[in-house]
């Protein structure tokens, strides 16, 4: 999958290093990022510490490409879900969560959560730039969808904030990905009512 690299991040990392960044991140996710070691991440990209170094000068730096990597992946399963053709809006929207927030509860350890203390602090801004990124998306999604606006009385990026904010629970609690995906089906079914084909059907046929 070719990843849906954010505006003002570096150019795309050569296959080697990519693979070296999607195998390093369930590492951190594990672990945290201070009780990973620079000899875990090695030993999980099959490399030495020295053949680790040839690649990213610190550890910082390679978690800060290993956190901007993950989220391109990220955007990019979002693209996808949100593009499925014959879907309706709800299940492209569900999917679209869980490509975004779902994952994060396969890949990170409620014990490692600093993570997401050291991904703002090293790279606060690219991380907003990220989020607001799949508000956007969420938002042309429910844009382009015939009807949204006739049956909303909410803008698309009103509604897009919204769920965003509830997907963000992914981290209270001990939850499995499927629970997630159903609490947050009934989030977008309260927030985003499907059309009522059978009274439209009722209606052209003159029924009261």
């Amino acid at each position: 999958m070719n990843a849906a690299r954010h505006p003002g991040t570096q150019e795309a990392p050569s296959p080697r290093a990519e693979a070296i960044l999607a195998a390093v991140m369930p590492v951190f996710g594990r672990y945290g990022f201070k009780k990973t070691s620079v000899d875990d991440l090695a030993a999980a990209a099959g490399l030495s510490k020295q053949g680790l170094y040839l690649h990213f000068a610190s550890k910082e730096e390679l978690f800060l490409q290993a956190t901007r990597h993950y989220l391109d992946v990220g955007l990019a399963l979002v693209d996808q879900a949100l593009a499925r053709e014959g879907a309706a809006l709800q299940d492209r929207i569900v999917d679209a969560m869980d490509a975004w927030f779902g994952r994060h509860l396969v890949t990170y350890s409620p014990e490692a959560l600093d993570v997401i203390a050291a991904g703002d602090q090293l790279a606060g801004d690219a991380v907003d730039g990220y989020k607001a990124g799949f508000r956007d998306r969420l938002a042309r999604a429910l844009r382009q969808s015939p009807g949204f606006i006739d049956r909303s009385t909410v803008t698309a990026e009103e509604l897009a904030a919204v769920l965003f904010t509830f997907g963000l629970t992914w981290k209270e609690g001990r939850k499995s990905r499927a629970e997630f995906v159903a609490q947050m089906r009934l989030c977008v079914r309260a927030c985003l009512p499907a059309p009522r084909k059978a009274a439209r059907a009722a209606a052209s046929k003159g029924v009261a």
